[in-house]
């Protein structure tokens, strides 16, 4: 019987399609015969993956907003198993998207399929329980948090920490210096991003707020700047629902995110890798977390783990304060905003905490690891 030379691939969202893009280049350097099919977004697209479907079809976010896609996410669904039936692939590949791509790999099992999962699901901080399942479905879990490897030990699964792909993908962002003078600002400004997010249901529910919070930063400080780098994924038509005159209090950067988060003094973000993002950069952050009341105080129920951001999980203190559902509000924003901005001590504690997390990722050449043990999975 001949071997396959399919992988499918199943990314979710955004951060997982930079991801998994940045996976398919590697595994197709090292073997350009192999054939990459599965469910993402432009990385993927463009490292070479035929997409079966866009991750628009599934972007969803908190645990009721699912129902607004269910009939396109069945959609997918089934066209991931009509696709595994037809060329049962060598290996699935999954990435995050956990509710989802736990489903499919009980089916992958039941077509002899073996998976792999690429960026473990937040198990360690929530419905624990999931932990037997992926014990039970996957062949081996490749983790790109340092924690995740003792977690998973202890639960059986089969693990490997390979660093974290961002480190890759923000090795070349320039300092701050050289960022402001890329986006033609004084290099004695004082500068703040805001970060809402990649997915329209999230912009639509922070964006408002952090506009509302730089006018109250305003009041207090006069000479600060304000950037918003709009996502990718995301349209200047998409932010119709804010007003102009809000907007206007931002300069809008499209597709320079790292740039502009390099180029900041402190950002005030949504919660997600973002958070990494800015310790691997070294800009200090505030994180803002909403979702739906009933997605909120289902989550409040289930989390097990003392913080939200990401950053501060690694480092295992709060260096970003985080504002959470009802805290989130314009005027506890620009509180933090003011404290942090005025406190020259507390900036350097941050920046040099920050540099200890960016060392506890590994180092760069994430993908290239990953793809080896692909490479080890199927065989070549």
């Amino acid at each position: 019987m001949v071997k396959s030379k399919t992988i499918m691939i199943v990314a979710g969202e955004a951060s997982g399609d930079l991801h998994a893009g940045a996976l398919a280049r590697e595994l197709l350097c090292s073997d350009p015969s192999l054939k990459l099919v599965g469910v993402g977004g432009t990385e993927m697209k463009k490292a070479g993956v035929e997409l079966l479907a866009d991750i628009s079809s599934l972007n969803v976010m908190g645990l009721t907003e699912i129902g607004g896609k269910f009939k396109s996410v069945i959609s997918v669904f089934f066209d991931l198993l009509k696709e595994m039936r037809k060329t049962r692939p060598a290996l699935l590949i999954l990435v995050d998207f956990p509710d989802f791509n736990l489903l499919l790999a009980r089916f992958a099992k039941r077509y002899g399929v073996p998976v792999m999962y690429y960026i473990s699901p937040q198990v360690w901080a929530w419905r624990r329980g999931r932990t037997r399942t992926i014990a039970k479905l996957v062949d081996k879990m490749v983790v790109i948090l340092p924690f995740e490897v003792d977690f998973y030990k202890q639960y059986g699964v089969e693990v490997e920490f390979v660093g974290h792909p961002l480190l890759d993908a923000l090795q070349d962002v320039p300092g701050k210096d050289k960022a402001r003078e890329q986006l033609g600002i004084d290099s004695d400004a004082k500068v703040v991003g805001i970060l809402p997010g990649s997915r329209l249901s999230e912009v639509k529910k922070l964006l408002g707020i952090m506009l509302d919070a730089i006018g109250e930063i305003k009041e207090t400080l006069h000479d600060v700047q304000f950037l918003f780098p709009l996502a990718n994924t995301l349209s200047e038509n998409d932010l119709s629902f804010v007003s102009r005159e809000k907007l206007e209090m931002v300069k809008v950067h499209k597709g320079k995110t790292s740039l502009v988060m390099s180029a900041c003094d402190l950002l005030i973000a949504a919660s997600g890798t973002v958070t990494l993002e800015a310790a691997i950069i070294g800009t200090p952050l505030i994180i803002i977390y909403r979702l739906s009341n009933l997605s909120y105080y289902l989550g409040k129920c289930l989390i097990r783990v003392p913080y939200i951001g990401l950053v501060n999980l690694v480092a295992g203190e709060c260096l970003a304060p985080e504002l959470v559902q009802d805290d989130a509000n314009p005027g506890n924003i620009a509180k933090e905003a003011v404290a942090i901005l005025t406190d020259k001590e507390r900036q350097l504690y941050i920046k040099n905490r920050f540099s200890d997390v960016r060392n506890s990722l590994g180092k760069p050449g994430a993908s290239s690891r990953a793809a080896r043990v692909v490479m080890e999975l199927i065989g070549n």
